[in-house]
């Protein structure tokens, strides 16, 4: 058994003179050495907690289930280690390179669902240049002037309008809407910092120079209720849990080719979704 002197005298052993008193403080460890024993215990808990930085912005996923497969999940870039270990990061050229996935430009890397896929990813824009080479852009208007949609009208998969609004005060508040990609959500935020669902929409349109009410279920009582036949950029979708008008509690901008721009929800980011068979809107409805 290994006994460690902690410097404290047991009240029998006190030292009662001169010499009992130096023998006393020449056995206390000094105050260095604590420290540094301190130190060293700190540091072999942190090691066995996993509390290890990995550096250039990956991040471990101890506390995180494992992804179905590597990749964007959303939020994230999940890849594994050299020793299988699952890891994230938010920075695509650090996962490009984790992945051996080359430069974020040239995106030869694909995805876990088959591949690259033109248009929104979740995080960014992607599309094929003149020599048919994947290229990004976290901006709209400049992946509408790449794939031809921008001033022609002309988008090959969807309607004329899903490209440009055929009211250019309902494409203002579109466009008001994409200038918001990435700020928080927020609840009950107006912005600039952070916005909910129908306070994204309101500001949005407001800022088109039309008038909404504030509430999501309000929105739809002001706006023409349309079929989804009907449907064309800058119109809103509606979602309600009950199926009914006064319990919507979701609203979002459609934007053309079944996706949309919305505020979802705490924890999340102002994004383009898209449209699905398992989250499809109950209403819909013309500002």
């Amino acid at each position: 058994m290994t006994t460690v002197n902690t410097g404290a005298p047991e009240a029998a052993g006190e030292p009662t003179g001169q010499q009992d008193v130096a023998t006393a403080r020449t056995s206390r460890p000094s105050r260095t050495s604590r420290l540094r024993r301190g130190i060293a215990a700190v540091a072999v808990i942190a090691t066995g907690t996993g509390v290890i930085g990995l550096g250039t912005g990956v991040s471990p996923a101890a506390a995180e289930s494992a992804p179905a497969h590597a990749g964007w999940d959303g939020s994230r870039y999940w890849f594994k280690n050299s020793q299988g270990q699952w890891r994230w990061t938010s920075h695509y050229s650090v996962y490009a390179a984790r992945t051996g996935g080359g430069s974020a430009s040239a995106a030869k890397a694909t995805t876990g669902s088959g591949g690259i896929k033109e248009g929104w990813d979740g995080s960014r824009y992607w599309f094929r240049n003149s020599k048919g080479e994947w290229r990004w852009t976290s901006h709209y208007d400049i992946y509408l002037e790449r794939t031809g949609r921008g001033s022609s009208g002309s988008g090959g998969a969807g309607h004329t309008e899903d490209s440009v609004a055929q009211d250019p005060n309902v494409e203002a508040a579109v466009q008001f809407a994409l200038s918001k990609l990435g700020v928080p959500f927020r609840t009950a935020g107006n912005g600039p910092d952070g916005y909910d669902c129908s306070g994204l929409v309101q500001q949005a349109f407001r800022h088109g120079g039309i008038s909404l009410p504030r509430v999501a279920n309000d929105q739809y009582a002001a706006t023409t209720p349309i079929r989804a036949s009907q449907l064309r950029r800058g119109d809103l979708l509606f979602w309600s849990p009950d199926g009914t008008p006064r319990g919507i509690q979701h609203v979002a901008i459609y934007l053309g080719d079944n996706r949309y721009v919305e505020a979802a929800r705490p924890g999340t980011k102002v994004r383009i979704s898209g449209i699905s068979s398992g989250y499809y809107p109950a209403y819909m409805g013309r500002p």
